[in-house]
């Protein structure tokens, strides 16, 4: 089987050296794969590394041209991962950073599971590079000494005085200096078994730290790259998804095959519940989504359309907040509470609200599979291309789904971007539904526009009130309760109802230390499903803890930086605070008719602080971002122009949220289906982003997510400021049901 699928390159390897060359060189040249030999053919069919019984992982290939490829357990989204994870590598290996070729590793045991983190493979949470460079950093330290190994050993010398440096080992053997590029000790270094782990590099970092060029860049740019929609095999078939208008529910009876699909197909189906959507399977995309746009479906809707509704989910919301019953994260003495929030301290009682987010990724969800059923001499084979920040997931999907002794291979592709949506497993669940009821085929499943939006997993809604008090003198706060009012993703997922659900209260007291504290939890009992959004509950309680912060400043005629350093101990906060009123010139007057909003906090291990600028149109009302300042400490920065990358798409996405986007149900039927009632920041939008990095030399933090929860309550407390105390926003976003074309 062949496809016009290629892995991820770097420029720097000639575009007529395929993987499939690479490997065959290697194999007959000679060449270092570290805990590799040659097994198998990948669903690409491909020539594939996978592991041998070695204490090495396997995540380095050396070629005899001395060309270094990295796989990478985490999936490349857009962060830059590839590149950060090959800069840390480069440092241990000693090596060209500009020559190693970055791809992701296969999906398979040797580079799943512990092997590849304490927590397996999946890319979430700002973990990319965090979670997985201590094992790629441990095998850039070993493939180093293995090589030095070899060359001793060519030399017959011992190891000492020998070095490893710019992709050669150089050593002096009987008064004469001798090197050897890694190329040339591929071979024999591959036979060298380490006794243990070596200890990393102990020389100055050259790769880390340094704003390098990606090494995905080039072939987005020249349109090489393929995404998982690009997937195509000759002969494949497409097929397109029509679920049910009303969310939760199920397909009834089916009307006749239109003329144009060559099959219909029953998808999300599980062991507990029936089929939420019927696929239409055509010769192309088009086809089978004009197809699933005609065909006649009588669906069996949900008996609680009412509970499915925005107007009833909010009145449930505010009888929960009355008088719900709460689970509580954070306990405070209830006298010294009662008495923290009392006169003569100066109180803010404010409820704040933020509603149900799409994903919104630019890629629609989609996925490819080919099962080749069994026969007297070879099991089933299942293969699926899945753009997806869980491959492991996809496996047990896939194997949940197949025949019992079916062999699964995954291959992880390049997505489109994801946020959190391309964890989920519907989408994978129905293509596999779809290339099990079409053996032989190769079925490519994409879901329209429509369908990505109208049967999303969605961020939370959530109803947040706050009640705090700080004394005026001192502005320290003295007494602090938050309690919310939002779905838990856990337990939709099949957590325990009986525990907090950490999504849910995160980020509830901020970065601050504030001594008498409750937080509190009542679960929402709502069924609009609901999922993992870049930054999760920080999205949503950061709105009302920034906000909350402010009023309180304001109550006591202090200013809002000053506020928010009374109530810090955490020397980074603080740092960062400071940082970020340096860069903005928070101290200077804003320019006319503008005001600037200050919000901080942490989160993923990062401390950050944001200030936007702001005016707003007096005719329209339309509010305008002028600039966002971000500091930022993530600990040490391994690409700065990533980091700053990060913060510059982070605060673009925060932005539609805190202004016009929202997703709302008119009994379950989402209202939004497409970007031209979710509004996106366009170009003419897009502020001046300003990023200072405090390196603090503190563990890696992360940095995907850690841009988007400020942004919100910046806005907001720069326009209550610019418009006055009576003009401030606390229910997101400021422009409900905003089009493409306003504002």
């Amino acid at each position: 089987m062949t496809t016009d699928i290629r892995t991820n390159r770097h420029s720097a390897q000639p575009a007529s050296l395929n993987r499939r060359d690479f490997l065959v060189r290697s194999a007959v040249g000679g060449g270092l794969m570290v805990g590799f030999r040659l097994a198998g053919i990948d669903p690409l069919g491909e020539a594939h590394a996978q592991s041998a019984a070695s204490s090495l992982t396997p995540w380095i290939l050396i070629a005899p041209d001395s060309t270094v490829t990295l796989q990478i357990a985490s999936t490349e989204m857009g962060q830059g991962i590839m590149t950060g994870l090959a800069q840390i590598v480069a440092d241990e290996l000693r090596f060209d950073w500009s020559k190693i070729v970055v791809r992701h590793a296969p999906v398979d045991a040797a580079h799943g599971g512990a092997n590849a983190s304490p927590y397996g493979r999946f890319t979430g949470g700002s973990l990319g590079i965090r979670l997985f460079s201590p094992a790629l950093q441990q095998a850039g330290a070993n493939a180093r000494q293995m090589l030095i190994q070899a060359a001793a050993a060519q030399w017959g010398v011992s190891t000492a005085g020998i070095t490893a440096n710019n992709g050669a080992v150089s050593g002096v053997v009987g008064g004469v200096s001798r090197t050897l590029p890694y190329g040339a000790l591929a071979t024999a270094a591959a036979a060298i078994v380490l006794p243990a782990n070596v200890g990393l590099n102990q020389y100055p970092r050259v790769a880390v730290g340094a704003s390098v060029k990606r090494v995905d860049t080039p072939d987005k740019v020249t349109g090489a790259t393929k995404f998982g929609i690009d997937i195509w095999v000759p002969g494949m078939l497409f097929a397109a998804v029509k679920h049910c208008p009303t969310i939760g529910g199920t397909v009834g009876t089916v009307g006749g095959k239109p003329r144009n699909a060559i099959a219909v197909v029953p998808v999300g189906a599980t062991a507990t519940s029936a089929a939420t959507g019927v696929a239409l399977v055509a010769s192309t995309t088009w086809d089978a989504m004009n197809a699933a746009r005609s065909i006649g479906v009588n669906w069996t809707a949900p008996l609680d359309l009412a509970s499915r509704d925005s107007a009833a989910i909010s009145a449930r919301a505010a009888v929960l907040m009355a008088s719900g019953s709460a689970l509580i994260d954070r306990a405070a003495d209830s006298g010294a509470l009662a008495t923290g929030l009392s006169r003569p301290n100066v109180g803010l009682n404010q409820t704040y609200q933020v509603p149900y987010l799409a994903h919104a990724a630019l890629e629609p969800l989609n996925c490819t599979v080919q099962f080749i059923a069994a026969t007297s001499t070879s099991p089933a084979i299942c293969n699926v291309w899945a753009p997806t920040q869980g491959p492991d997931a996809v496996v047990a999907t896939t194997r949940a789904l197949c025949p019992a002794g079916t062999t699964v291979n995954v291959v992880n592709t390049l997505p489109g971007s994801g946020f959190g949506r391309k964890f989920e497993q519907d989408f994978i669940r129905e293509a596999v539904q779809v290339g099990l009821a079409l053996p032989g085929k190769t079925v490519k499943l994409t879901w329209s526009r429509e369908q990505d939006f109208a049967h999303d997993q969605y961020r939370p809604m959530a109803l947040i009130n706050v009640q705090a008090a700080c004394a005026p003198a001192t502005g320290i706060v003295s007494g602090w309760k938050f309690r919310t009012v939002t779905p838990s993703i856990s337990v939709q997922r099949g957590g325990d109802p009986a525990r907090v659900d950490h999504a849910a209260v995160e980020g509830a007291t901020g970065a601050y230390a504030l001594d008498t504290a409750q937080v509190e939890w009542v679960r929402h009992d709502a069924t609009i499903p609901v999922g993992y959004w870049r930054s999760v509950g920080l999205s949503m309680n950061t709105f009302a803890v920034e906000s909350a912060m402010d009023e309180l400043a304001v109550a006591i005629g202090w200013d809002p930086i000053q506020l928010r350093l009374a109530n810090l101990r955490d020397a980074r906060m603080i740092a960062v605070l400071n940082a970020v009123a340096t860069l903005s010139g928070w101290s200077s007057p804003a320019p006319a008719g503008r005001a600037r909003g200050v919000a901080c906090g942490i989160g993923f291990n990062s401390y950050v602080a944001q200030v936007a600028e702001v005016s707003r149109d007096a005719t329209s009302g339309a509010i305008r971002v002028h600039r966002v300042s971000t500091a930022v400490d993530c600990g040490t920065a391994i690409n700065p122009d990533l980091v700053k990358a990060q913060i510059e798409g982070a605060v673009a996405m925060a932005m539609g949220p805190a202004l016009w986007q929202q997703q709302t149900f008119v009994n379950g039927v989402a209202q939004v289906t497409n970007y031209n009632r979710y509004r996106p920041v366009k170009i003419g939008d897009m502020p001046q982003i300003d990023v200072s990095i405090v390196n603090s030399g503190a563990p890696l933090g992360g940095i995907g997510e850690t841009g988007v929860p400020c942004v919100a309550p910046a806005i907001a407390n720069a326009c209550a400021r610019l418009m006055g105390a009576p003009a401030r926003r606390r229910t997101l976003p400021f422009f409900p049901g905003t089009t493409l074309g306003e504002l």
